[in-house]
């Protein structure tokens, strides 16, 4: 009885569980950019002091630039690992279609470092004085962003595999400069009373563009590398 070849799917449960165990002995994988992000969301109530009308004006550039400079930490270890112990070799030579495959990849990035940083802004709101209804828009709007990032992070890394992780920087932070606008657009509607499910809607479209989109510009991306 001959064994049976393994398929796409499971192709894709082995990455992630594989990314995800491997983040679960690292610690400072997921701790860091979580700590990071903290850090500077603390730091800025410390610096303008206390007063809560001034802090809620600043409120979503404050957690928007501190979600992207915190995703960013975590841009070196989506391929670049995989590439120099020839694990994303083997990948390429199963013959699956490499998008899914990558696309398992951003999600795993995205639990490690984007997941934390969504559930670390519910303390981000206490520090900044949001009111409930501001810190659920703000969960939505960062969950999508941070997908985003992390989609854009996985683009920049595969640029850039080999080399050095600032050129991977380099590469993402201007795509970055539009989910920046929405995101904090949509956390201002909210705050000063306005309509913010334009800006969620916006959000969620380059979500659904951009997944499949960039998987495959990525998945092309890692192929030229290695031609």
């Amino acid at each position: 009885m001959t064994n049976k070849s393994p398929g796409v799917l499971d192709w894709i449960l082995l990455i992630t569980k594989r990314d995800l165990l491997i983040s679960s002995k690292r610690s400072a994988s997921y701790i860091t950019p979580v700590a990071f992000f903290l850090i500077i969301v603390s730091l800025f109530p410390l610096a303008f002091g206390p007063e809560q009308k001034q802090l809620s004006s600043m409120a979503s550039n404050i957690i928007w630039i501190a979600a992207l400079l915190s995703s960013l930490l975590a841009i070196e270890g989506i391929f670049n690992n995989d590439f120099n112990d020839g694990t994303l070799e083997q990948i390429i030579m199963s013959g699956e279609p490499l998008f899914l495959l990558v696309i398992a990849k951003v999600f795993c990035h995205w639990l490690i470092a984007g997941a934390p940083i969504v559930v670390s802004s519910l303390l981000a709101g206490i520090f900044l004085y949001f009111s409930f209804e501001n810190t659920l828009v703000l969960l939505f709007s960062l969950t999508l962003g941070s997908l985003l990032f992390s989609l854009l992070g996985a683009f920049g890394g595969a640029l850039s595999l080999g080399k050095s992780p600032v050129l991977s920087t380099i590469i993402v932070l201007p795509f970055s400069i539009p989910v920046l606008i929405l995101g904090t657009s949509c956390f201002n509607a909210s705050i000063n009373q306005q309509d913010y499910i334009v800006y969620l809607l916006y959000l969620g479209s380059l979500v659904a563009i951009g997944l499949p989109g960039l998987s495959v510009a990525i998945a092309t991306s890692i192929k030229i590398n290695y031609e």
